[in-house]
């Protein structure tokens, strides 16, 4: 009897070893895995991808928390202005451990969701990429050569991204492709920058630059449209302001995302007109840049139904971040003019 029971510890120790490995493994896919979405009509598309996005954001604040919290507990451990080399690799190690700790559990996040969906789309491998940047640079590198022709290196920041919007390529899978309304719909037809023809059509006209920086703790803003489609085909535009941070400088070192507390002063904004040519203060609308928490804050304004470019706007903020006991700070004050 005591024989039969360890044989069956034994199985059940081996069967969750197993199960273990293959959840931590990027490259496990199951043979039951969808490898293609396809989509009565866009409609029903847009609210999985709407699901998706969702999923995505839920898990992120979950990390972003549990992190925040860990980070919160080791206070200001090491003094963040000593400039001697020995203090200097203490700050950069511990800095490094921690974006390491914060990324592994944003991937744990990613993989859990590619089981949940049973799907892997392009846009989960460009997150991917961003994350094993700080904990497995070889595997990211490897990724990227993989997937390389489908993804691109954001040029002002140096992430990587895909050839398609970010929204849409959600449920684009790791070829590019999707069906829709029983077509198969690819990518350099149908959802490349060059031509991109749903709902959602993507994010232009945008401004963006690096607001300013720490070392490698760096923060930059953005404003441009988003240009979306109604279910009659007519073109419509949401416009928006973004702040994001991250760590690193390519090519000398990756670049990752960077947890951070944005604090913005009142009265920050982009300015919107038909027009760069017309004067800084003549603007036909403006949106606020926004305070709020984690590795970016967005705002969003309604619809409408008239095209217009971001021409300039001002930004007052103080972006910090505490990593493995290391305070940064970046602050700005800077008036724009596109």
């Amino acid at each position: 009897m005591k024989k039969i029971y360890f044989l069956a510890i034994l199985c059940i120790v081996f069967t969750s070893c197993s199960k273990d490995d293959s959840s931590n493994d990027p490259n496990s896919i199951t043979k039951e895995e969808i490898k293609l979405f396809n989509f009565p009509s866009e409609e029903k598309m847009e609210e999985k991808i709407d699901e998706i996005i969702t999923l995505k954001s839920e898990r992120k604040q979950i990390v972003l928390f549990n992190f925040n919290e860990s980070e919160a507990s080791k206070g200001f451990t090491l003094n963040s202005k000593k400039t001697n080399d020995l203090d200097v690799k203490k700050r950069d190690k511990a800095i490094k451990n921690s974006l390491k700790i914060y990324h592994t559990a944003l991937l744990s996040s990613i993989y859990e969701l590619r089981k949940e969906l049973n799907f892997t789309s392009i846009q989960s491998i460009a997150d991917e990429i961003n994350s094993l940047n700080a904990t497995d640079p070889n595997k990211a590198k490897l990724l990227t050569e993989i997937h390389q022709k489908l993804l691109i290196r954001d040029p002002l920041v140096g992430i990587i991204k895909t050839v398609f919007n970010e929204r849409v390529a959600n449920i684009i899978n790791i070829e590019g492709e999707v069906i829709i309304e029983g077509k198969k719909v690819n990518y350099k037809e149908n959802f490349s920058t060059s031509n991109q023809t749903q709902k959602y059509i993507g994010d232009e006209f945008i401004v963006g630059e690096l607001a300013g920086f720490n070392d490698d703790y760096k923060a930059y803003y953005f404003a441009g449209r988003e240009v979306h489609k109604n279910d009659l085909g007519v073109k419509f535009f949401k416009y928006y302001t973004e702040l994001k941070t991250y760590m690193g400088s390519f090519p000398a070192m990756n670049v990752v995302e960077c947890p951070s507390v944005f604090t913005v002063q009142d009265g920050s904004k982009a300015g919107f007109a038909q027009s760069k040519d017309n004067p800084f203060s003549d603007y036909a609308f403006s949106y606020p840049f926004i305070s709020g928490t984690g590795v970016s804050v967005r705002y969003r304004g309604g619809n409408k139904n008239t095209a217009y470019v971001p021409v300039g706007g001002n930004l007052k903020a103080t972006f910090t971040t505490t990593l493995g006991g290391v305070f940064k700070e970046i602050n700005v004050d800077l008036v724009y003019k596109e």
